[in-house]
């Protein structure tokens, strides 16, 4: 049946704001109407499943497959891919049925159709919540998204508050729906393209960070966690060659938990899908391969060259009619005998971005992941290796890869070193991490991630096992303590100035805040020493297990190889943290000794003293009323 409604639509209001909603009173349905008439779908349908779309028509887009605008997949695929999701999350979701009408509209809006359902998983477990507040504007609204509406525009009332109101689910995010024609975004595919326009095309981060700004108290973080989880996943399903944590995790309608290293895809290669392409190819240099990992410095110098070869946004459909791709590289050799054949043998596509960063890796020698394909370049990842600034990585990889013969060297400079200074202090590449089957993990499943960290162990302690003279330490762990006085954090009480943060808790505690890893380690750094930080982990962090015993998480040997950059060791009296391997220092472990050891590479290793072992836990975020 349908009926008709006379309904004023305006134009939406351009702002939106992320907040929880909790306990609200239920308020009675509103529909404000006048003059116009339009045609509804049945109010009383949660949806049309036999309403089929025919996608054939449908064409890929552009988009990263787990990104922000509409993905380079296959239409149908995509639509396959959401209902499995909702399978998975909440089998009796009104919304199954509708994914066809999404891919068709969202292409429209240059928009990833998986976007919406992230949305509707965490504002409404997929249209199933049964929280206090949230029933009239999904049950009734048929609103999963927490979209708001204007006095004018068809809503219903919640909580004082207008929701917008749809007649069914599949209107929702059908732009083709009678109530949507004609009208100032009606769909909520066209309504998030006209409110976060510039932000879809910067990324995630941007899209959050005005979506659910941190300046409001929001967890910004966690709901990029989230999000990109989802985006993750249902592109998995839908069969993309990017494969991340988050297509293996399990979300639930209160959390979703992501495991930091993911199930490969074909070949082997992992590639995280970050806020945009430069972030990505930074976060995935960083952690690719089973050799010494490059530091952030290094995968700036190389990031910095993509820059100019292909665009500042790294674009790997870039060409100049003779080279393509992210390194531009020649069409008639190093593409189409090179590129080309790579993604056919992982059975991929070569304008992908996660290809061609593989492609990258495996052709600088950082992974051989290419079986029984020899690198002509293999000695260029030994090259950047060698080098410790952005600037100097950028002049090695340009001599040594592109060779371009110095060619706007001045700019390829510049862009590392602008890229090294953007993400120096930032966590946002902590779960960027990638390995290949049978390596240890490179990643960590702390909120900061190995990047920053091993940055902030360079910079504090002394790359040597014996530095001298031993209580000497490096400016910049000065300059931290200067800070962390400040500030009231934990510094022990030392006997002389010059030996303020020569102490194992206090260089673990500074370590783990000032990278942004954890910064609520050891009661938000103002606990105490290794006895209370042990204490404080055993309540807060995930054990891991006695060395070369029980490996807690999965029940086989604790072996060394299990560790991952930022888990903590104990034993009596003493703390020391695992920092994997970084160029030239001379110790995955790094460590301080009260009054005896500035901060420095670490002999005390995996099983020293009977060491036991703890990691930061995975992020969890609530999922339950984010209003748009």
């Amino acid at each position: 049946m349908r009926k008709t409604l006379s309904i004023i639509l305006s134009a939406i209001i351009l702002a939106s704001t992320y907040t929880q909603t909790t306990s609200f009173a239920l308020e009675k349905l509103n529909i404000n109407s006048s003059i116009n008439n339009i045609e509804y779908y049945d109010s009383n349908a949660a949806c049309s499943t036999g309403s089929g779309t025919d996608l054939s028509s449908v064409s890929p887009g552009s988009g990263a497959p787990n990104g922000m605008t509409y993905p380079n997949l296959d239409a149908a695929k995509m639509a396959d891919a959401i209902e499995k999701y909702i399978e998975t999350h909440a089998p009796n979701s009104p919304l199954k049925g509708t994914s066809q009408k999404a891919v068709a509209s969202a292409k429209k809006a240059n928009l990833s159709p998986f976007l919406a359902y992230a949305h509707a998983m965490m504002e409404s477990t997929l249209a199933t919540t049964d929280v206090p507040g949230a029933q009239i504007k999904v049950h009734q609204g048929h609103n999963a998204f927490g979209r708001t509406a204007t006095d004018s525009q068809p809503h219903v009332v919640e909580a004082d508050r207008n929701w917008y109101m749809w007649t069914s689910f599949e209107a929702s995010v059908d732009a083709e729906a009678e109530e949507n024609k004609n009208v100032d975004s009606g769909d909520w595919f066209s309504y998030d393209r006209a409110v976060f326009s510039d932000e879809i095309d910067q990324g995630m981060a941007a899209y959050a960070n005005r979506y659910a700004p941190p300046d409001d108290g929001n967890d910004t973080e966690g709901y990029i966690n989230f999000m990109q989880g989802a985006l993750d996943e249902m592109a998995g399903y839908a069969g993309a060659s990017v494969a991340t944590a988050s297509t293996a995790s399990t979300t639930t309608s209160s959390s979703s938990t992501t495991d930091c290293c993911a199930t490969p895809t074909k070949g082997g290669g992992v590639v995280k899908m970050l806020s945009d392409n430069p972030e990505t190819a930074l976060g995935y240099l960083m952690s690719a391969g089973n050799g010494t990992k490059l530091t952030l410095a290094q995968a700036a110098g190389v990031v910095g060259n993509l820059q100019v070869e292909s665009s500042p946004n790294v674009d790997p459909r870039a060409s100049n009619g003779t080279h393509i791709g992210i390194a531009q590289w020649d069409e008639a050799n190093r593409w189409n005998n090179g590129v080309v054949k790579f993604a056919a043998d992982m059975n991929g596509d070569p304008y992908d971005l996660a290809i061609q960063l593989r492609f990258l890796a495996w052709e600088m020698g950082l992974t051989d992941e290419w079986k029984d394909h020899p690198s002509t370049n293999g000695g260029v990842a030994d090259a950047v290796r060698a080098t410790s600034t952005p600037e100097e990585a950028a002049e090695v990889f340009e001599a040594t890869f592109e060779r371009s013969g110095g060619s706007a060297l001045d700019q390829r400079r510049a862009n590392a070193r602008a890229l090294h200074d953007k993400y120096k202090d930032s966590a946002a590449l902590g779960s960027s991490g990638a390995a290949l089957p049978g390596t240890s993990a490179a990643c960590s499943s702390g909120s900061g991630g190995a990047s920053g960290l091993q940055d902030y162990t360079l910079k504090y302690a002394w790359k040597e096992l014996h530095h001298e003279p031993r209580t000497q330490r490096k400016d910049d762990y000065v300059a931290a303590m200067d800070s962390a006085v400040k500030d009231g954090r934990y510094t022990d009480t030392p006997k002389s100035e010059e030996m303020r943060g020569v102490d194992c808790g206090v260089f673990v505690t500074t370590l783990l805040y000032d990278s942004g890893f954890d910064k609520t380690y050891n009661f938000d750094a103002k606990g105490g020493g290794s006895a209370i930080q042990r204490e404080w982990a055993h309540g807060h962090w995930q054990f891991l297990g006695s060395a070369n015993h029980t490996y807690e998480p999965d029940g086989s040997k604790f072996t060394d190889d299990k560790l991952q950059p930022g888990d903590v060791a104990f034993s009596e009296g003493h703390v020391w943290i695992y920092v994997g391997e970084i160029s030239g220092f001379e110790s995955k472990y790094a460590s301080a000794s009260q009054g005896e050891k500035a901060p420095s590479a670490a002999g005390e290793g995996f099983d020293w003293d009977g060491a036991v072992w703890y990691r930061k836990k995975s992020s969890t975020t609530s999922s339950s009323g984010i209003s748009a």
